[in-house]
């Protein structure tokens, strides 16, 4: 593992993170009441009445249904203790993951993507993150079926990372809203920000951590010194 892995530092930040994703993903639900019916009056469905008893509604409820469980279900497969424990499981979860991505939440969030009520700007935002999604889920699907996990692994990441926009959406909205700037121009802000940011982010740890895990261990010969040493051993027909 790498040592970025080991800091209790990043354990902390995880762990913080997970609350909060799990928090958010709570508060979302909840409002799920003005959704079944649908309540024209709540935030997200003013001004959709029109367009909404159509395609979109078998999007609409697609996506809301199986985001949350994709959320839950990431959590699990990105965490080490399941992987090891319960490893048939993980494959499990993982095969059922993949599919609710590629099939359900992908292809309804890509539709919806061009029914939100914003510029061409916002759609392409949203249209972009969901192909970008379905990108990163079948790419980790393709590498684990070749048995190249540790690929396998970083794709599902991102892959988690930008289902994770939909939280990031809520804590930068609230953040603006709270603050009192809104305007077309942060209107438009989270379609972008709430998936290309936080996976710059973890871009930057990823590389990170895979540059240190590069680092010989402690009281652990560097490479060349190792090769070096099982070469003059050879040479002398030990």
């Amino acid at each position: 593992m790498p040592y970025l892995d080991r800091s209790p530092l990043l354990k902390c930040l995880r762990g913080m993170v997970c609350l909060l994703i799990l928090v958010v993903t709570a508060k979302i639900v909840t409002i799920y009441v003005d959704y079944f019916p649908p309540n024209f009056s709540a935030d997200f469905l003013i001004g959709r009445k029109p367009e909404f008893y159509g395609s979109y509604q078998w999007a609409f409820y697609t996506h809301i249904l199986t985001g949350p469980i994709t959320l839950i279900f990431g959590m699990l497969l990105l965490s080490d203790r399941f992987r090891i424990r319960f490893r048939r499981w993980h494959s499990r979860i993982g095969k059922v993951q993949v599919t609710l991505i590629l099939l359900l939440l992908v292809p309804s969030g890509f539709w919806m993507a061009f029914y939100a009520q914003s510029d061409l700007t916002v759609k392409l935002g949203f249209a972009t993150l969901s192909i970008v999604t379905g990108l990163s889920a079948a790419l980790g699907w393709w590498f684990a079926v070749h048995r190249n996990f540790p690929l396998h692994r970083l794709w599902m990441q991102r892959c988690y990372v930008l289902l994770c926009s939909a939280v990031v959406t809520r804590v930068v909205g609230g953040a603006l809203l709270t603050s009192g700037v809104e305007s077309e121009w942060t209107n438009a802000l989270p379609a972008w920000i709430n998936w290309i940011i936080p996976l710059a982010i973890f871009e930057i740890i990823s590389r990170s951590a895979m540059s240190q895990s590069a680092l010989p261990r402690p009281n652990e010969p560097p490479p060349v010194a190792e090769a070096f040493r099982y070469v003059k051993s050879n040479e002398s027909g030990v």
